[in-house]
């Protein structure tokens, strides 16, 4: 194409360059008086001596051209000119466009992509020589500065000229300077609209937008749901493999490019699929006066007849049989066991009875294993999952509440990533840093038999359950008065069975990816995971069935308008996440360095799972980007539009309303936490990312979570069964975000948000906490101190940001806004929140790498935000011993000082200069 527009304006095909040949022979002030058009003014100025002029000039605007009539010369040329000052030009570029004839084609072409408003090509003649007086070529350039607002004019040798003058006689005898003038008229906008980024073109961006949003089938959705919940699918079996090869397959037949297997060989956990887990309740005889079944009953056998999908189990528990007296810990939080302590009750050599709800069920684990607890039950209670009674008309398969036979499944590791091989990928060349005994010893892996249990099982335990009451907010939805213990009336212990196995397999994760025109080593990332404790239509894979539909939408989108995307867009559908969010933790620590420098991006969908309203965790650049997409989709709920809410936005802000002062019209957005696999993009290589789902303001976790049910009959039949229209504007949004990402000329990460976030939601809450700790303890006084250096920098933060806001507002909105200068501007951007990885890690969580945003040590499904800050806050205020607290109040001040550092980073990250 370059050279075909070349060569019907009768141009030279290989173009040469101009070097700058300025020697600084001294540098005065003058009164100089000069005459320009539209710069007619006398002021002082400052001037260097040209030697090819043979005259002072100003330094400001003149520019002179020698061109290299060998390769010799060349090299002379440009070691001289290391020594030079104000130069403005790419030795690089230079270099090739003199050495490859091709390369001055490359550079047409990506021009041409941007629009470019001008290209300047020089002849090979010996001199090319800018003086200051007018003509009509000059006229033509003022013109179009102009429109530039006064920018910067880049040209083809990246050469920056601020403000010149051409002396036509010097033009027209030598013939040396041939001007391409590209106009954003009829050349550029009908030739090919979508060869520029679509933001500046809003006929060409909505048609695109619109195309997706129509694009979008439900049926579609629909049979990739079915598709993919055919059989049960735990990650590490054959099931599971079936179902990355159909979405291999089916991203392929989508249009996907480069669909390949990223592989990793890790420690997963099974059942026994023949002989079921179980819980007995025994006589003092040793008789069994009760005995769990260890299935779940199937409801629907064509969706959940396979065999073994009934078996009620939770991974890595420990294997082997523990009889003893029970304890009921409630949430089997640290202030239950707290509870407990000051209640007298001790946990050493008994069963501890958990309920699941507020916590990670790893967690709970291992707080009972750390009482000294020598098995564990988990159970859910009707009065988190069944709120509106336990009777059949009120439960599975009637409604969404959970039925009294039905047990949650899920992980109780407490590590994300595969176990043996912290902080590394785990690949069958590589050798693992950790042994199973060193796992088991630390607690990431649990040494005790735990087992899940239905709310009609618990009820046998808590019925005979001896001992003192429960304080008031400890009592469950059980038709029993819940007691503590420990033990049984009348003597009877409980005995748990567990037959589990530890296995290292190989786990796939699926990558496609669609192109980016202009910056395709920049990734705009969609994920989701797509294996399943059973089923999984809910979790993962009404997640899966979108994140497939989304993929064929934009390629077909493509094909109808001739749009592709500016960045690549990357689909990822991860492997045993269920385990412990492992595929994609070991794919963030396999290619760690080319994320943090790549990845603009992680849009993750883990699942949806209720039809009241979107609701996204992000962190602040994030904020306006993801609120403002809201807007442009259709809300799916007819009922909402009855009350004139018409989009996502307008329903997420009124259930889930914000409480930010400095952004009055964000709806609720909190921190990322854990659980899901955008938990290692965050925090360990600090790459934005925003967790979606459709979710129901009554619960935080849906009452069917990780059970058999979980089929394609809940989807389609109980919380989405008007054409599941909440999977489809889930997956406009989704698509709609991605382009959003991929498009914008200027990155949407808003710093100037970011900033207020810092001061509002950290840093005087922090001071606030700090002088309180101060008045009670002098040990408090070096952090108190750092906290003013903090406040001090926070402050500079919210001055360097907004600056920048309105130079980024400026670069996005102008559509002749240098290439270049948008391309620096998103190279900050990113690096902005890449200032807030400490590479050491938290102190004792090295994988916890985000100073701001981590999991919480308490809850991995929670966020934590400063918690290196406040581990050592709440260390210094319990600790009794006063050397202990000393020691506590330097840590946290030096904590104090860490997030300084990430402050000062970005402040510095921003400014364009050391």
């Amino acid at each position: 194409m370059a050279k075909e527009i070349l060569r019907k304006a009768g141009l030279p095909i290989q173009s040469t360059y101009g070097l700058p040949k300025l020697e600084r022979i001294q540098q005065t002030t003058c009164n100089t008086s000069y005459n320009m058009k539209q710069r007619s003014q006398t002021r002082c100025v400052n001037t260097i001596y040209c030697t090819l002029c043979e005259e002072n000039v100003p330094e400001d605007f003149h520019h002179c051209f020698i061109r290299a009539s060998s390769e010799e010369q060349e090299e002379k040329l440009l070691d001289k000119s290391a020594t030079w000052k104000n130069i403005y030009y790419d030795v690089e570029t230079v270099q090739n466009s003199y050495t490859d004839p091709t390369a001055t084609d490359r550079r047409i072409n990506f021009l041409g992509k941007h629009q470019v408003n001008m290209i300047l090509v020089l002849q090979p003649r010996p001199l090319v020589h800018f003086h200051r007086s007018s003509s009509p070529l000059w006229d033509r350039m003022v013109e179009t500065q102009n429109r530039w607002q006064n920018s910067a004019i880049k040209l083809f040798a990246d050469l920056e000229i601020n403000s010149f003058a051409i002396s036509a006689s010097a033009m027209w005898s030598s013939a040396l300077i041939i001007l391409l003038v590209f106009f954003q008229g009829a050349l550029g906008h009908f030739a090919n609209p979508y060869l520029r980024r679509n933001t500046f073109f809003k006929e060409d961006n909505d048609v695109v937008i619109d195309a997706i949003k129509k694009n979008l089938d439900w049926e579609k959705i629909r049979d990739n749901l079915r598709d993919f919940t055919k059989e049960p699918h735990v990650a590490g079996t054959t099931a599971n493999a079936k179902v990355a090869e159909k979405i291999a397959n089916n991203w392929k037949a989508a249009g996907l490019e480069d669909v390949h297997f990223t592989e990793y060989d890790v420690l997963l956990s099974y059942p026994n699929y023949s002989n079921p887990n179980q819980v007995s309740i025994l006589g003092t005889d040793g008789s069994e006066v009760y005995k769990s079944k260890g299935r779940s009953p199937v409801v629907f056998p064509d969706e959940q007849g396979a065999p073994g999908a009934d078996i009620q189990w939770v991974a890595y528990a420990g294997n082997g049989a523990v009889t003893g007296d029970v304890v009921y810990c409630h949430h089997g939080r640290h202030s239950d066991f707290d509870e407990l302590k000051k209640r007298g009750i001790d946990l050493k050599g008994k069963i501890a009875l958990l309920r699941y709800a507020f916590g990670f069920r790893g967690d709970k684990v291992a707080n009972a294993e750390r009482a000294g607890a020598i098995g564990a039950i988990l159970y859910s209670d009707p009065a988190e999952v069944a709120k509106e009674g336990s009777d059949p008309a009120h439960v599975y398969p009637s409604a969404e509440w959970m039925p009294s036979e039905a047990v949650q499944r899920g992980s109780i590791m407490k590590l994300n990533g595969d176990p043996l091989s912290p902080l590394y990928p785990a690949k069958k060349d590589l050798y693992g840093s950790r042994t199973m005994d060193e796992a088991k010893r630390t607690l990431v892996l649990p040494s005790i038999p735990v087992m899940p249990l239905s709310y009609s099982d618990a009820w046998h335990i808590l019925s005979r359950m001896d001992g003192q009451g429960v304080p008031k907010e400890w009592q469950g939805g059980l038709n029993v008065t819940y007691k503590l213990g420990p033990g049984l009336l009348n003597g009877e212990k409980v005995k748990i069975d567990v037959k589990s196995t530890l296995d290292k397999r190989a786990v796939r994760n699926v990558i496609g990816s669609i192109r980016g025109a202009e910056e395709p080593d920049k990734y705009v990332i969609l994920g989701n995971h797509f294996d399943a404790w059973v089923y999984g239509s809910i979790d993962p894979n009404s997640g899966t069935a979108i994140l497939a539909e989304v993929a064929r939408t934009l390629v077909q989108t493509m094909k109808e308008t001739k749009w592709r995307p500016a960045r690549t867009i990357l689909f990822c559908s991860w492997d045993a996440e269920e385990h412990g969010v492992i595929g994609s933790t070991e794919f963030v620590e396999e290619f760690a360095n080319i994320l943090r420098d790549r990845a603009i991006v992680y849009l993750n969908v883990d699942n949806i799972h209720s039809n009241q309203s979107l609701h996204v965790s992000t962190i602040p650049t994030l904020y306006k980007a993801v609120y403002e997409t809201a807007k442009m989709v259709e809300t799916p709920l007819e009922i909402e539009k009855t009350q004139g809410r018409t989009s996502l936005y307008d329903t997420w802000v009124h259930t889930f309303p914000g409480k930010r002062s400095y952004l009055p019209e964000s709806p609720e957005m909190p921190a990322p936490g854990g659980g899901s696999d955008h938990a290692a993009f965050l925090n360990f290589v600090g790459v934005p990312v925003v967790d979606i789902t459709y979710r129901n303001a009554s619960w935080a976790e849906y009452p069917l979570y990780h059970t058999l049910y979980e089929t394609p009959f809940v989807n389609e039949h109980i919380f989405d069964n008007h054409e599941l229209n909440v999977h489809r504007a889930v997956g406009a949004y989704w698509a709609l975000l991605a382009k959003t990402f991929a498009d914008a000329p200027v990155l949407p990460l808003n710093v100037s948000v970011f900033a207020r976030a810092i001061w509002f939601d950290c840093v005087q809450k922090l001071k606030k906490d700090v002088l309180e700790a101060k008045e009670k303890f002098s040990e408090a006084a070096d952090a108190a101190k750092q906290v003013s250096f903090l406040i001090h920098d926070a402050q500079r933060f919210i001055n360097a940001s907004d600056s920048f806001e309105r130079m980024a507002t400026f670069l996005s909105t102008d559509s002749l806004a240098p290439p270049l200068r948008r391309a620096s501007a998103n190279a900050r951007l990113m690096a902005v929140d890449r200032c807030f990885v400490n590479p050491q890690g938290i102190p004792g969580q090295p994988a916890s790498r985000h100073v701001l945003y981590s999991i919480s040590e308490k809850d991995s499904y929670a966020p934590s935000v400063l918690a290196a800050i406040y581990n050592e806050l709440d260390t210094m205020v319990e600790t009794e011993a006063r050397e202990e607290r000393e020691a506590a109040g330097r840590r946290l001040a030096y904590q104090i000082s860490i997030l300084q550092y990430c402050i000062k980073c970005a402040i510095n990250t921003l400014a364009e200069s050391i």
